[in-house]
Formats: C-alpha cells, sequence, structure tokens
C-alpha cells in the first residue's frame, strides 16, 4: 500500500535529479531498470502462499471447458457486480476521492509551485514531492496501529462485540478535518500568495500523513465484510480509486489554468467532505445493510432449495407411475 504511494511522491523527485545532470531519456532507463528487477525480485524471492490454485481444479477437463472456466474467473461482471452493495459503493467512493486528491495535489507542482516561487531548476521543483512522500512514510507505520486502537476502544465500549464498520471510524477526523483543511490552505495560499514556501511544503506533508492514516481502514472494512471474495473486492476498490487518479491527473492542468488553484482545490475539499458522509453513513447504516444482503441470499437459497427438493418428488412420483405404483397424494 505505501508504495503505490510513496512512489508517486518521490519518483518525481528523482526524476528532477536526472533531468538536471543527465537527459531525460535517463528516467525511462531507470523505469526499465527497477520494473525488471521489482519482476524478477518477484519471480525468485517472493514465495507462493496461495493454498489451492483454481486452475489446478480444470487439469481433467476438455480445452473447450477450460476455456469457458477461464473465461468465468476473469469475467469483470464479477467485480462489476460488488457495486450493488451500498457499503461498497461509498467505501470505494471514499477511496477516490483520496486519490483524486493526491494526483491533483502532486500532478501540478512544477507547474504550480515554480511560478509562485519563481523556481526554474527541476531539480529545486523536485524536493516538493518528497513533503507528501514523507507524510506517507510516517503514516505507513501509524495508520494501521491507529486503526487497530480505535477498533479496539469500540469493541471495549461494547463488552466485547465487534462490528466491521468500527474500523471506518478511525478515518474520520482525517477526512472530515485534517484534509480538507491542508488541501484548502494550501490552494488558497498558493493562489493568493500567501505566505512562503513552508506554507504548501507543510500542508503537502500533513495531507500525506492523513490519507495514510485513511486507506489502511478502508481497504481492510471491504474485506471484512465481504470475506471470500478478496481479489474481487481488492480489484474493484482499486479500479474506481485509480480510475478517479487518472480523471484528476487529466483535468487538473485546464482546470487551474482556468478557475485557478484556489477554486479546484475547494472543489477537491468538496469530494472529500462528500465521501466522508458517505463513510458515516455506512458506519450507521453499514450493519443493517449487511444484514439485509445476507438475508436475500439465504432467501434465495432457500427458494432454490425447495425448488430442487419439489422438483425431486415429481420426478419420484413419475417414476413410481411408470412401475405401476399410484402414487400417494399429500394432504
Amino acid at each position: 500500500m505505501s508504495g503505490t504511494l510513496i512512489g508517486p511522491a518521490v519518483g518525481p523527485c528523482i526524476g528532477g535529479i536526472l533531468v538536471t545532470y543527465t537527459s531525460w531519456r535517463s528516467i525511462f532507463w531507470l523505469q526499465t531498470a527497477l520494473a525488471g528487477t521489482g519482476a524478477l525480485g518477484v519471480f525468485f524471492l517472493v514465495p507462493e502462499t496461495i493454498h489451492r490454485k483454481a486452475i489446478d481444479d480444470l487439469q481433467d477437463r476438455s480445452r473447450k471447458e477450460k476455456v469457458i472456466a477461464i473465461l468465468h474467473m476473469t469475467n469483470p461482471i464479477r467485480v462489476m457486480r460488488l457495486f450493488r452493495y451500498w457499503n461498497q459503493v461509498l467505501v470505494a467512493f471514499a477511496s477516490s476521492a483520496l486519490v483524486w486528491n493526491m494526483y491533483s495535489l502532486l500532478t501540478p507542482i512544477p507547474y504550480v509551485l515554480n511560478p509562485r516561487f519563481h523556481l526554474e531548476s527541476p531539480l529545486v521543483s523536485g524536493l516538493f514531492y518528497l513533503a507528501p512522500g514523507s507524510g506517507y512514510l510516517l503514516g505507513t507505520f501509524f495508520g494501521g496501529r491507529w486503526a487497530d486502537r480505535t477498533v479496539k476502544l469500540w469493541i471495549k465500549k461494547r463488552n466485547g462485540v465487534r462490528i466491521p464498520e468500527d474500523r471506518l471510524r478511525s478515518a474520520v477526523p482525517f477526512m472530515a478535518i485534517l484534509m480538507p483543511s491542508c488541501i484548502l490552505v494550501y490552494g488558497w495560499a498558493v493562489d493568493r500568495a500567501v505566505g512562503g514556501i513552508p506554507v504548501p511544503v507543510i500542508m503537502l506533508f500533513l495531507q500525506g500523513v492523513g490519507q495514510l492514516f485513511c486507506f489502511p481502514s478502508l481497504n481492510t472494512y471491504c474485506l471484512d465484510v465481504m470475506p471470500g471474495r478478496g481479489a474481487e473486492v481488492t480489484a474493484a476498490n482499486y479500479f474506481v480509486r485509480y480510475l478517479a487518479g487518472c480523471v484528476a491527473t487529466a483535468v487538473v492542468l485546464p482546470a487551474v489554468e482556468n478557475i485557478g488553484v484556489g477554486w479546484f482545490e475547494t472543489i477537491s475539499t468538496g469530494l472529500v467532505i462528500l465521501s466522508t458522509i458517505g463513510v458515516l453513513a455506512t458506519i450507521r447504516w453499514g450493519k443493517e445493510w449487511r444484514e439485509n444482503i445476507d438475508a436475500k441470499k439465504k432467501g434465495t437459497a432457500s427458494d432454490e432449495s425447495d425448488e430442487v427438493t419439489d422438483v425431486d418428488d415429481s420426478q419420484q412420483q413419475e417414476e413410481k407411475v411408470v412401475d405401476g405404483e399410484k402414487p400417494k397424494e399429500t394432504v
């Protein structure tokens, strides 16, 4: 988790160093080397942890059956169906708002802060990325512990009863107060040329810390409420959040040029606050939503079982008639 957040923050800083002292082409050579090293490291050093591979169940099937089974396994509709559940939708929206905020802050740094502070060197502007990167790194060590502490506190309040929604409570202070405040101060300080370099640096650092106090809770909650479907839940969550990051990266520069940094960050703040309301709704009604879903599943399974029983009874009666026996009437 931390790598996906620290990378976009630290990468531009390294890129600024390379561009300053070498050619921009060296960035792609470095990326190729890192990707190759990572792939080899995973292949040779990371052990397999799965207990049973689904592909092993296809050994005795025909080629056609294997193709059909693999298509079913990789069918993206299985992932999209998770968005029928309100708790998954709202938590995915919260993750998306955080990633939107992340990329809308990181993408325009050279185009926004360089003119603001009259910077010309890519090396100097790249150093700004160390602020959110340091925040992400610090949050990595404490975000999960904060979430666990919050869960234990609420278990104690309920005399030993635990519900998955308790974990979401740990993210609320950061999503409702810390991050909106940092985004607004950063945006309007840069827009109105108020304060010096420390203002955006501190705000970028604090929002980085806040994000890593939120993501562990959101991710773990999605897995808690969908046991046995971890791969699909993770895929759905990452699909939505990085779609938001893609859109943020595409629209941030045109938006900043048209409405300014302050108003664009105000819009980003609104998304974070709106997603916080969704998280609060999940905390309040998530248990009921889950119980309704479970009840529907049990009802569907019961109906299917009754249908199978009726079919079996009718088949048995038909067999008796064929054998010359008169079926007994059911009272």
